[in-house]
């Protein structure tokens, strides 16, 4: 079980993780709405390297999506005291799991059998 103070420790870094990610997808949505669109300039190389940034820039913005999902998710299992509980078996998350991955939704083993099952 996490005491306290860990506890306390974990929240901080996901509120301030959760600020960073949404500052940062702030930014990169303002930066992707003053691009210029492929297909509008002289030379097909430089409309493939704006289309190869745009679609770099979408998967960073997906992840970083993902990542925030997963933090408020995690702030409101703070919020309903089941923060810290395995998704998958009931069990409690190791507390260094915790604290390496304050985001973290199952158990080492679960965790390990869901990327088994993924990886078929």
């Amino acid at each position: 079980m996490l005491s306290e103070q860990r506890m306390q420790r974990n929240r901080k870094w996901l509120e301030e993780e959760r600020a960073r990610l949404e500052s940062e997808l702030n930014r990169m949505g303002a930066a992707m709405d003053e691009r210029e669109r492929p297909g509008y300039s002289t030379h097909m190389a430089d409309d493939a390297t704006e289309v190869f940034e745009q679609a770099k820039n979408l998967a960073v913005t997906q992840r970083l999506r993902h990542t925030l999902s997963l933090i408020k998710k995690a702030l409101e299992k703070m919020d309903k005291g089941t923060y810290g509980i395995c998704e998958q078996c009931g069990e409690a998350i190791d507390p260094a799991r915790l604290k390496a991955l304050p985001y973290a939704t199952l158990c080492m083993s679960c965790q390990a059998r869901a990327e088994l099952r993924s990886s078929r």
